[in-house]
């Protein structure tokens, strides 16, 4: 039993862990250390990331932890490493007890949690960790939105029938009964067939996988090579070769945002899998069925005589959008940019220098294409080839947002979803909009590198009015207009928006001079999120920024203020330094607005996946059972293709706001084209000396 002397957020705070240890800490930790990534991962949803100094290395998806020590040994932690990150507390779920007590040997601070094999169990862990390091409110509130996903999704799979799943983590190892992954099959819509099994993480026979032959497989690879391997290639759902591959990051961690996530998307994969059984026909009455005719920004009436089967982004704000609708098993090609989605490597990339490859959408033979914010010409060349493209006009503010998710719903049959993300879109905003309403509104600078910045009449314009701020560009100018250095000093942003974790860019004229670069405020913003008008962003990106935002205000006048999501520094050379934010402040992506090459690439490391844990010998095994699987193969044959978590985002050009004059079409951004080839072959003359 967890307890504690008070309710409150103070301290000092006394508290009992689960192996009836007391804690005592005299004040709010400023120097934490997680050996778990379910721990780093709860953090990171309560805004405390600014403080956290250590994690493991599967922690390595969280934003902005290639500034945080690495902890992880081969097994479990490195005490020594631990020791070295001088944390005021550590934060050890489900570790293991010797580790607990060597890490006390060295006189540290450690909290341990018990096992999480539930909700309840995650609520309470949640709960705890706010208490521990001060940020009661922001755990509250991110239970509230988990218990409102779990309600929801338990209404959404309510009247469909339950089909047998499995989750083989290789080697017939399993999730079954009285484990968090079990609740999140349960609420997702499933029935675990190895619950019935066993508890834990058991090792079950071929012949009793056969058994229990479950109907769908959860799955961490996007290929479900496991399926390909006996005996999972003789059951119902390798047969049909029916599985639904599930974020490893979400599922094998036990904290709130894994519930959120991953019962929404296998909730979305029981739906799709149900309709495939009993939709032999398409009624054509019903209000999202085909035939469908629709208008598009260009004044094109565009005819879809059935479901579109097989559909090609041009724009990852639109593939983004298909993602959260689930219609992601029907699209066919992405542009590099949509590479931080799960399954995108399994997709064709039909993005050429600037924007995308005519011939390379052809080769994918869409039923339909979306084209976001393309440019007219690009439009006419792709129904030159007799393809059927949808052109969406470019999104400013929320609203454009939601209609264009809307219709993007129907279009593609998935209206009742596109519903519910806008809907926990708007109900974000509302959240976003309250938690800041009181809080002082400091004057805030998106740079995007060359003087280039977010500025009115745009939706990062939004987003950083939503989150609390004041976009200073936004008297300035709309669109993402060049300013000089004068007007930036002029502004004199007390807050940067970024999205590197080093905040470079305040670094470097004239940036440094701004009471932002002076006081080293910045906040860091997932580019994929803040650069993409789709639904998702808008909710990550604005409750990113409140947060920051409260953070600022808590800090007041210290005079060692820090950034809120990673702290500032460079390398020790100078020239070396000056190379990089040379790079940074130069190199534009068109993003769909414009952002930093190195931003959009993925260190494969960070979704490492431990091997040790699904191997057959008796070290892996203890590993096996335990409550959090940082990260599990699917199966011990190199056909897993492990690598295939790794979201491959690429550098090159999407096509961003155009130029074009056609009516409805206009772009944000009068000759950002021309823009982004400047500053490309600028950035590309930073980048040759460096290679």
């Amino acid at each position: 039993m967890q307890t504690a002397e008070n309710n409150t957020c103070e301290f000092p705070l006394n508290v009992t862990d689960a192996t009836g240890t007391e804690i005592t800490l005299d004040e709010q930790p400023d120097r934490i250390t997680t050996t778990n990534p379910s721990a780093a991962q709860t953090l990171w949803e309560l805004g405390a990331q600014d403080r956290v100094v250590g994690v493991t290395e599967f922690a390595g998806y969280l934003n902005g932890t290639d500034s945080k020590t690495n902890v992880s040994a081969e097994f479990g932690v490195s005490v020594e490493k631990v020791v070295a990150t001088d944390p005021d507390l550590v934060l050890a779920p489900n570790a293991s007890a010797g580790q607990v007590a060597d890490l006390r040997a060295q006189n540290l601070t450690v909290y341990h949690f018990p096992a999480a094999t539930d909700t309840d169990d995650i609520a309470a862990k949640t709960e705890r960790t706010g208490r521990l390091v001060g940020n009661c409110e922001a755990a509250a509130e991110v239970n509230n939105e988990m218990n409102q996903t779990v309600e929801n999704v338990e209404s959404q799979t309510a009247e469909l029938d339950r089909p047998d799943a499995l989750y083989p983590l290789g080697g017939g190892y399993v999730a079954a009964d009285n484990t968090f992954i079990n609740e999140i099959m349960q609420i997702g819509g499933t029935t675990n067939v190895a619950a019935s099994e066993a508890d834990g993480y058991p090792q079950l026979s071929d012949e009793v996988i056969l058994k229990t032959d479950p109907e769908v497989v959860l799955v961490t690879d996007t290929e479900g090579a496991i399926l390909e391997k006996e005996p999972y290639a003789s059951t119902t759902a390798g047969a049909d070769d029916n599985y639904v591959v599930m974020n490893r990051s979400y599922l094998n961690q036990p904290a709130p945002r894994s519930v959120i996530e991953s019962t929404k998307t296998l909730a979305a994969a029981v739906e799709d899998l149900q309709a495939d059984k009993t939709e032999d026909t398409t009624d054509s009455s019903d209000t999202c069925g085909f035939p469908l005719t629709v208008t598009d920004a260009t004044g094109t009436e565009i005819t879809l005589d059935e479901q579109p089967d097989r559909i090609t982004t041009t724009n990852p704000s639109a593939a983004q959008t298909l993602w959260e609708i689930g219609a992601q098993d029907r699209v066919v090609g992405v542009t590099g940019f949509a590479g931080y989605l799960n399954g995108t490597d399994s997709k064709t990339n039909v993005s050429a220098e600037f924007g995308v490859s005519v011939e390379k959408v052809v080769a994918t033979d869409p039923d339909l294409v979306l084209a976001p914010n393309a440019s007219a010409g690009q439009v006419a060349d792709l129904r030159a080839q007799n393809l059927t493209v949808y052109h969406f006009p470019a999104a400013t503010d929320t609203e454009d947002i939601a209609s264009k998710t809307e219709r993007t719903g129907r279009l593609v049959g998935n209206c009742e979803a596109a519903t519910d993300i806008n809907n926990e879109m708007n109900q974000t905003v509302e959240n976003v909009e309250n938690q800041t309403a009181d809080l002082d509104r400091p004057d805030a600078l998106y740079p995007l590198g060359g003087g280039y910045v977010a500025a009115d009449n745009t939706f990062i314009n939004e987003i950083m009015q939503i989150g609390g701020t004041t976009n200073v560009a936004a008297s300035e100018a709309d669109g993402y207009p060049q300013l000089s250095d004068e007007v930036i000093l002029q502004t004199n942003p007390e807050l940067m928006v970024v999205t590197d974790s080093e905040a470079s860019i305040l670094e470097r004229q004239p940036y440094a001079s701004t009471s932002a670069g002076e006081n080293n405020n910045y906040v860091v913003l997932n580019n994929n999120y803040l650069n993409q008008p789709a639904p998702r962003s808008v909710i990550e990106s604005t409750k990113t920024l409140a947060n920051g935002v409260e953070d600022l205000q808590s800090e007041g006048d210290r005079d060692d203020t820090s950034g809120t999501d990673g702290s500032g520094g460079t390398g020790n050379d100078e020239d070396d330094r000056n190379d990089k934010n040379e790079q940074d402040e130069t190199t534009v992506d068109a993003n769909e607005t414009a952002v930093d090459t190195n931003e959009t690439t993925v260190d494969a490391n960070e979704t490492a996946v431990d091997e040790n844990q699904t191997t057959t010998d008796t070290s892996s095994k203890e590993n096996t059972t335990s409550a959090e699987f940082n990260g599990t193969s699917n199966d011990e044959d190199d056909k897993t293709g492990t690598s295939n978590d790794v979201a491959n985002q690429e550098t090159e050009q999407d096509g961003g706001p155009s130029n074009t004059t056609d009516e409805g079409t206009e772009s944000e951004v009068p000759g950002f084209g021309i823009i982004v080839t400047v500053l490309v072959i600028l950035g590309f003359t930073y980048l040759s000396p460096r290679e």
